[in-house]
């Protein structure tokens, strides 16, 4: 055995001249992400057969694409010109919005994140209810102005 004075090489360490016997490497194993949801009846072990992972959002992409080859890049004819010219790019935007969201929301506090949120949502209504409110004083103003004309 090596005495505690001479520096023993990294090799001799690694064959267990002072440790025992190597352990054998590992290879890391590859990640998978899941996410499996819960059936709403509360059984243990039964997800409803969904399951998640982080490639759904690129499939869904590339089976959209597919579709727009498929129909030579043609919107739906249904559809005004100006949604016509915008159709290719609309995936591409879309991505880019809500990849610029989730960037600011990622560096953002969470309890900011959720008061923005929270105002937000908040704001909507209140809003419509303005909106509304404003909307029926005119309306009555033009009733009450054709009333006293006649």
């Amino acid at each position: 055995m090596a005495s505690l004075s001479t520096p023993m090489a990294p090799a001799a360490l690694r064959h267990g001249a002072c440790h025992g016997p190597a352990l054998p490497r590992r290879r890391a194993a590859a990640a998978r992400c899941a996410a499996l949801r819960r059936s709403t009846s509360g059984d243990r072990g039964q997800y409803g057969g969904a399951l998640v992972d982080e490639g759904m959002s690129v499939l869904r992409r590339r089976i959209r694409e597919a579709r727009m080859v498929e129909t030579n890049y043609e919107a739906p004819e249904g559809w005004a010109a100006w949604e016509k010219r915008y159709y290719p790019a609309y995936v591409s935007d879309v991505s880019s919005l809500v990849g610029a969201l989730q960037l600011m929301l990622m560096s953002t506090r969470p309890s900011v994140a959720i008061a923005v949120a929270a105002l937000v949502l908040g704001s909507v209504p209140v809003s419509a209810a303005a909106a509304l409110h404003q909307l029926a004083q005119v309306a009555d103003a033009v009733l009450q102005s054709a009333h006293h004309v006649s």
